[in-house]
């Protein structure tokens, strides 16, 4: 996860009042949540294929991010910069807002989109969706300009809460050299990766308008609420029955059975690798697909386990908060949802 220090996520090298930088984006925690998905749902599942889809679109906007940040990092900022990397906010409990790349400085907010897709991309005004054309094929999208819009407006009610006026300012990026963008509207901003790094040249010579106090808060607000963000377990948010998953305390490398040869030892069913502390990880699992409260009863169920004792030994060694008495003891993970009203 991003840390709420500004020197975990920015590496300067200081010249003539200017910095550079080195952007640290975090594994997607839907990507892992999807991986261990993948691992739990059997193959005939009927939302397997689309889970499977998922995993792959995710992956490509990793790295299609990743790509976004070296052009971001040629430059040059002003020495007060915070660049979070996929921020997340809840703005009550029925909106939840995600954007790939925000940059503060004391002159301006600019927050992006960034879209790793492929082949001829149309703008459709009415709906408004985002077409691809492959092969003659059409595949509609939602449209990324309406994404940018309502971060935006979430942005502006951060700020409306915490008294603080700046400009904010949008950008959707292209990061393949793949892309063909075809009526794309000429009042937005819209770039190719390599035209981005200009388009924040021309903001960073904006005059500044926040106090050193007001960015200090700022930026130490919207760092802390994405390092305290929990989403929904998948199965709630994609609807799918827990009961559905593979139950059982599985292989770390091929997501086979693992049989318990003694105290410490496992053994898996299928690949013959050794693990010696498989149940943290297993239980980890939960918490991203299932329930972000877990009992001893739960842990004991989907892993199958029947030791509560050896439940709880493990639950013990995890930095969990606990909640409850005895048998009615819930735990859960310590980062806990922050919620921005």
């Amino acid at each position: 996860m991003p840390s709420n220090q500004l020197s975990d996520t920015l590496n300067p090298y200081q010249w003539k009042g200017a910095i550079t930088i080195e952007i640290i984006r975090p594994e997607s925690h839907n990507h892992h949540a999807l991986t261990r998905l993948i691992a739990r749902l059997p193959k005939q599942h009927e939302k397997y294929p689309n889970i499977l889809e998922k995993l792959d679109q995710t992956n490509a906007g990793y790295y299609g991010e990743l790509r976004a940040d070296r052009f971001i990092e040629e430059v040059q900022f002003p020495q007060q910069v915070h660049i979070i990397p996929d921020l997340h906010f809840r703005l009550h409990n029925k909106r939840h807002i995600q954007i790939d790349t925000l940059i503060l400085t004391k002159s301006y907010i600019l927050i992006t989109e960034i879209k790793n897709i492929t082949g001829t991309l149309q703008f459709k005004e009415y709906p408004n969706k985002l077409v691809r054309i492959v092969d003659q094929e059409e595949k509609p999208f939602d449209c990324p300009l309406i994404q940018l819009d309502r971060n935006c407006d979430g942005i502006s009610k951060i700020l409306t809460m915490l008294n603080v006026k700046i400009p904010i300012h949008q950008a959707l990026v292209f990061p393949s050299q793949k892309t063909l963008i075809e009526n794309a509207p000429k009042n937005r901003n819209i770039f190719f990766v390599k035209q981005f790094p200009l388009f924040i040249q021309k903001l960073n010579i904006l005059p500044p308008v926040l106090t050193e106090n007001e960015f200090i808060q700022l930026g130490n607000k919207l760092i802390s609420v994405n390092k305290n963000f929990t989403p929904k377990p998948l199965c709630e948010s994609l609807k799918i029955n827990s009961e559905d998953l593979k139950k059982g305390v599985l292989c770390k490398q091929c997501s086979a059975t693992l049989i318990r040869k003694s105290l410490r030892t496992w053994l898996c069913s299928a690949c013959k690798s050794i693990d010696t502390n498989p149940i943290p990880r297993n239980i980890e699992d939960l918490f991203l697909l299932i329930k972000l409260n877990i009992s001893i009863k739960d842990c004991m169920h989907y892993l199958q386990i029947n030791s509560r004792y050896t439940i709880y030994n493990s639950l013990q060694k995890m930095q969990l908060e606990k909640r409850g008495h005895k048998r009615s003891t819930k735990y859960t993970r310590i980062n806990k949802p922050i919620t921005i009203k």
